[in-house]
């Protein structure tokens, strides 16, 4: 669909010139920027003094009835951050011309950049008419406190958000007169600020001109390869759409965005959202996802829904992403399936398990709990398949799930069967698979351990650090070894499962980097199965190590399978 947008590349200056001011919607997102982000905007504008271009991305704006006012649907935070960073130029003048230092020309600077970059001030109040309007969280500190450079009393009392405000000025305020510290000149400073940043920082504006469009800007924008924000977009859809009931939805649909916020802390709001959305509805992906709520949005009922089933989700979406959460305290086997899920760094499953949560019984949200991890391990660990194909699969359980048409987890398991991988392709995977013991050190260590306690009858803990993996064939090996490992065939073998074993520490240290016949004598006398059994092998070459993992594979099968 054709969509009504006037794209432009403009200069900062041209950006925010002729007048115009922008207003960020009461329900937009706070001021989120920390030290990463100032910084790495701080060496872009630093390189403008040779580089002369730097291009700060795309900013969407929708028109109002007055051609000079713009609401910013995406680009608020670069927009207040510059509005600091002059601001933090604006005061340092005032400190030159209150220290006398060429004090009429350098007040005179102030004034004429406080009116180009951040406002006018009204003759009659003296009080600034601000270019930039925030959201009602944000815009009563950023009016007192940040345009009037004052400090509150107590900096206790700032919002997160506001806190963010006041160290960005404090950094951007350092950092100037730093840079500028052997030629700290009132005309240097405004001449980098009015020229510098203001005509070599360019954006691509995207303007639309009613709300409507304002929203599906974001499916064009994706159709050519620009990612915005889904949440952002979301938010200002469903506040849009409460706004109808007034004032007290408004503030029903803030606390309970807050709330989501606040529950899943660093956890990305965008991937909760789609698995959330997943767990529910055909399978959408990232660049189609706001499309596809929005099109089941009708009025503020199904706004105010959707955001109470988000807020009611989300703190189990949470404790999905950490095995210590209260939800999982009285249950080992939960929390043994949440710790072994989060090893994978699988969340495919996810969706799935959201559905589950919220519509199985606990016996039988256990067991597919645990039917879930040993799909992980043979598809995504062992395996590495396409977890594309394990989505649509989980996705289309979820549905059947959240419909009622599945209750027990060993019909879900059935309706999964096509990615649970058969024991043959299992096995013969398994017999080649390199894990580098280095990156990956836990998920090493939870394999061997699972070995050993199904060899052995015995329930290690693979986080007990008393026990370390020890490389039968060394990290470094000697020139005894290139008898039996050529150095391609070391790069080949180093890292294979076949080629760790378990070891207290001490007997760790005393295996070293000795010969093959040396170390067996300390496996033999190891407490573990695992280091025991190889003295079914004289010598360790390529040979041993490949028959070795094809024995460990055949156990892996029963350690990790499903018997229904």
């Amino acid at each position: 669909m054709k969509q009504n947008l006037d794209t432009k590349t403009v200069s900062f200056t041209e950006l925010i010139g002729n007048g115009r001011t922008f207003v960020v919607p009461r329900f937009q997102r706070d001021y989120s920027w920390e030290q990463d982000h100032w910084e790495d905007l701080w060496y872009d504008i630093c390189d403008l003094e040779t580089e002369k271009f730097h291009f700060m991305g795309y900013i969407v704006l929708q028109q109002t009835e007055d051609e000079k006012n713009f609401v910013i649907i995406d680009g608020q935070q670069r927009l207040t951050t510059l509005s600091i960073i002059a601001l933090a130029i604006i005061k340092i003048l005032e400190e030159l011309a209150d220290n006398e230092i060429k004090p009429e020309n350098n007040r005179a600077r102030s004034e004429a950049l406080r009116n180009t970059f951040i406002g006018y001030k009204d003759p009659a109040s003296l009080v600034t008419k601000s270019k930039l309007v925030l959201n009602r969280n944000n815009d009563d500190h950023y009016q007192s406190y940040i345009i009037r450079l004052r400090k509150k009393t107590s900096a206790s009392r700032l919002k997160p958000s506001e806190k963010l405000m006041s160290q960005a000025f404090d950094y951007f305020y350092e950092a100037i007169k730093k840079h500028f510290e052997n030629n700290l000149e009132g005309e240097i400073l405004a001449n980098f600020l009015n020229h510098i940043i203001a005509d070599y920082l360019c954006f691509t504006t995207i303007a639309v001109n009613n709300e409507v469009n304002a929203y599906k800007v974001f499916e064009t924008l994706n159709a050519r390869g620009v990612r915005l924000s889904t949440t952002d977009l979301l938010k200002n859809l469903l506040f849009s759409m409460v706004s109808s009931g007034g004032d007290a939805d408004i503030d029903q649909a803030e606390r309970q965005w807050q709330s989501i916020n606040n529950t899943l802390g660093k956890i990305d709001f965008p991937t909760y959202l789609r698995h959330f959305w997943n767990s529910r509805f055909p399978l959408s992906r990232q660049q189609s996802l706001f499309k596809d709520i929005k099109g089941t949005l009708q009025d503020s009922v199904s706004a105010l829904s959707l955001l109470d089933d988000l807020e009611n989700m989300a703190d189990i979406y949470a404790a999905f992403r950490n095995p210590e959460d209260d939800l999982w305290r009285d249950d080992k086997l939960k929390k043994k399936s949440i710790e072994e899920l989060k090893l994978f760094n699988v969340r495919q499953c996810y969706s799935l398990l959201l559905s589950a949560k919220e519509k199985l019984d606990n016996a039988e949200f256990i067991k597919l709990l645990k039917y879930c991890v040993v799909i992980s391990f043979r598809y995504s660990v062992i395996g590495g398949m396409n977890p594309n194909n394990i989505e649509v699969a989980y996705n289309k359980v979820a549905q059947k799930i959240f419909n009622g048409e599945l209750t027990q987890a060993n019909v879900i398991f059935e309706n999964l069967n096509d990615v649970y991988i058969d024991d043959r392709t299992f096995k013969s995977t398994f017999a080649s698979k390199s894990i580098n013991a280095k990156s990956k050190k836990r998920l090493v260590r939870y394999i061997l351990f699972s070995l050993e306690n199904y060899m052995s009858n015995k329930t290690y803990d693979f986080d007990d650090g008393k026990t370390t993996i020890e490389h039968i064939l060394p990290d470094s090996p000697t020139e005894e070894w290139e008898k039996y490992f050529d150095m391609n065939e070391y790069e080949q073998y180093s890292n294979r499962l076949g080629n760790y074993t378990l070891l207290d520490k001490n007997d760790n240290d005393k295996c070293g980097q000795k010969d093959y016949p040396e170390k067996l004598k300390i496996y033999l006398e190891s407490t573990f199965t695992l280091s025991k059994n190889l003295q079914s092998f004289d010598i360790w070459n390529p040979k041993a190590l490949e028959n070795r993992q094809s024995e460990l594979a055949e156990k892996a099968a029963h350690v990790w399978r499903v018997d229904i």
